[in-house]
């Protein structure tokens, strides 16, 4: 027996599932034997609707990366007739309407292989993807399942529309698919019709994009729309455009995006992983900062050796590399987490963050690199080379400080060169480093603070050593935007506390050439760096 499926892209600023939304998928079962729900966001358990599966997936990758998740999943089966790829910006008017119309692109599908609810010229032609419903001729055709295969994640929205809602129809016409949508343009100008024609739409097939209730972006008027709904929908509707209100902004490139919250000294984070970490056994950890993804083979090459099992943390500020990154480091970790973070604070700002969440909490050594460049200077390459080889350039650099670290005592493991102690090394960060020691209870306040930090901030250490980052009040770490300023900066304060915290906590630093013995009480007034 055919079946026909929906699979809709849900998210949902509070995380959670609107009554409106449970109305929809209620109006979506009733029209389709089975729904497909994608949701990136932190639902609780959905109103029990029979013939409703839900799939979690981490928010990354907009809509259409939910679609093909769901398309992969649909597919599984044998017997499907149509597919319909719908997303949550659908705001349900009138449930006898929206279902009339979602059976007749259904029939449409009978001549057409391809039926939108609406078309747009906004940034090209299109079948607007917000709703469609696509027939065998499509989803079982070579092309089809490629471009679905191929969805990844990328930087920017208006990156996704141009690559897949775009794309797709110019797929679709490029393969010579008959396509057809329920409300076609007036006219040729390139416009978002689905808002234009918001009247229209809810009086004909009982909907409205919420992004015209909730922001109105073209003023239109909405008396019509709301005299297509009862006053009990119209209530319902109401409070949840409300709550919806003020978390979406319009960007520079007149798209509406979430809005990042205001005013948070740490960088937000939004997290993909292959594999959980922490699992029984595995005890080490790497934290990578990866700034540059053409940095990712040689970053491994050095990870391999590491011999024992260990889980890999990365932070980037670059949604599209979320794919390759996991697919690279999953050949050489036991599991790995990617944290999406503002570009803020180089690699200490993301770092911080990461470590105050707690998720690093319960490995014996974790190592701490990045992918420097240091692209001011013509000798940034030689200095990542030394340090990457002083911490992680043979298995047996790598067990040393991995076995320092479980002594107990030591609480990080640096590159023994570049650890500084010459008051030059200062720049212009005394006073802030001061700040920070006191805010921390390290410091009294007025004490002058010691200089000695590993420079270019990579290391082995052991998370319990950092915990005074943990009680420092937030406001004080609130980092800039990256602006290619090379001192005086918060991050450069912040490279400079971790070893006096360590010491602070109980701990000795020490490099691998001292074999546990306090680095600080060494000789390492005439070391210095290639730059800094």
């Amino acid at each position: 027996m055919a079946i026909d499926v929906a699979i809709v892209a849900h998210f949902d600023p509070n995380d959670r599932i609107e009554s409106n939304f449970c109305d929809f998928l209620a109006c979506l079962r009733s029209v389709f034997d089975r729904v497909v729900l994608v949701t990136t966001s932190e639902i609780g358990n959905l109103p029990p609707i029979e013939g409703i599966e839900v799939i979690k997936r981490p928010n990354i990758g907009y809509d259409f990366y939910s679609y093909r998740v769901g398309v992969e999943r649909a597919l599984i089966s044998n017997d499907l007739e149509h597919i319909a790829l719908i997303n949550s910006s659908v705001v349900l008017l009138d449930t006898h309407r929206l279902s009339d119309a979602l059976r007749n692109m259904i029939r449409l599908c009978d001549s057409y292989n391809a039926v939108g609810a609406t078309s747009s010229r906004q940034f090209g032609w299109h079948i607007q993807s917000y709703m469609m419903v696509l027939g065998r001729g499509v989803f079982l055709s070579e092309w089809f399942q490629k471009f679905f295969r191929d969805i990844s994640p990328m930087n920017t929205k208006m990156e996704m529309i141009l690559s897949y809602e775009i794309g797709f129809s110019s797929a679709l016409v490029k393969n010579r698919v008959k396509v057809a949508t329920l409300l076609s343009p007036a006219s040729k100008a390139a416009v978002n019709w689905s808002h234009i024609s918001a009247g229209p739409i809810a009086q004909q097939f009982g909907y409205v994009k919420m992004e015209v209730l909730r922001d109105n972006p073209h003023g239109i008027d909405v008396q019509g729309i709301r005299d297509s709904a009862t006053e009990e929908r119209l209530k319902q509707v109401d409070e949840m455009v409300e709550r919806a209100r003020g978390h979406y902004q319009v960007g520079d490139d007149n798209l509406f995006t979430l809005k990042r919250p205001e005013k948070l000294p740490l960088s937000t984070m939004k997290t993909a992983r292959w594999r959980l970490p922490h699992r029984s056994g595995v005890l080490t950890a790497v934290v990578v900062h990866l700034y540059y993804i053409e940095m990712i083979d040689e970053i491994c090459d050095y990870l391999e050796n590491i011999i024992v099992p260990f889980d890999v943390f990365v932070t980037t500020p670059f949604e599209g590399d979320v794919a390759p990154i996991i697919d690279r480091f999953a050949e050489v970790g036991a599991s790995v987490s990617v944290y999406l973070t503002e570009n803020r604070g180089r690699d200490i700002g993301p770092f911080v963050s990461l470590y105050r969440s707690g998720d690093l909490d319960g490995y014996d050594a974790i190592l701490k690199i990045h992918s420097k460049k240091s692209t001011y200077s013509d000798r940034g390459d030689e200095w990542r080379d030394r340090l990457y080889r002083s911490l992680v350039g043979d298995s047996l650099i790598v067990l040393r400080a991995i076995d320092l670290l479980r002594s107990g005592e030591i609480g990080i493991v640096g590159p023994h060169d570049y650890y500084l102690t010459n008051e030059k090394y200062w720049g212009a960060n005394r006073d802030t480093v001061r700040d920070l020691l006191t805010a921390m209870d390290v410091h009294s306040a007025g004490d002058e603070p010691e200089l000695g930090f590993f420079a270019g901030s990579m290391f082995w250490f052991h998370p319990s050593a950092l915990r005074s980052l943990q009680r420092i009040d937030e406001e004080k770490l609130r980092f800039e935007p990256e602006n290619g300023i090379q001192d005086g900066t918060l991050a450069h304060a912040v490279e400079r506390v971790f070893c006096t915290i360590a010491r602070k906590a109980g701990y000795r630093t020490t490099s691998a050439a001292l074999k546990g013995n306090e680095i600080h009480l060494t000789e390492t007034e005439k070391n210095n760096v290639p730059v800094l």
